[in-house]
């Protein structure tokens, strides 16, 4: 029993040994002892480049089907806003309609639609900007359900 026991420990001994000996970092065996621009130039030396062709840009489309932050369109739009994201929600009710875009097509002409904006109530800091959406308001309007993407896109355009 006391050989066994012995025995087990030697084994025990042997395996912390072992263990303290490998290697207990990720720096590479031969940038051990460097450090700063050494290690730095070390560690890029043995590096293999990656075949990496970069990413390509990936430009997101509006979603029509989002709500909209009302508050932040022109007093113009607040109703016809207001009224377009009530609709979406009721779309969205699957039980009630199984088909959102039918549904949306089927209701978003029934609120009353946007008006030309009176810029002359509007801050004289914003008047450019109220121009701006009078004159692609027209264009705009043709598609009730993207009309904020559409007027956001006018608006927006470089």
């Amino acid at each position: 029993m006391t050989n066994r026991l012995f025995g087990c420990v030697l084994v025990a001994c042997g395996l912390c040994v072992a263990a303290a000996s490998a290697q207990t970092t990720l720096m590479p065996p031969e940038c051990a002892g460097k450090t700063g621009a050494q290690l730095d130039q070390c560690v890029r030396d043995i590096t293999q480049p990656s075949n990496f062709g970069g990413f390509e840009p990936y430009e997101q489309k509006p979603d029509p089907s989002q709500l909209l932050n009302c508050l932040m369109v022109s007093k113009a739009d607040e109703g016809f806003c207001i009224q377009r994201n009530e609709i979406i929600l009721e779309c969205r009710n699957r039980v009630k309609n199984p088909d959102f875009d039918a549904c949306v097509t089927r209701l978003i002409g029934r609120p009353q639609l946007p008006r030309v904006a009176d810029c002359a109530r509007v801050p004289a800091a914003q008047r450019n900007r109220c121009a701006l959406r009078n004159k692609s308001f027209g264009e705009c309007l043709s598609d009730p359900y993207r009309y904020f993407i559409c007027l956001g896109d006018k608006m927006n355009a470089k």
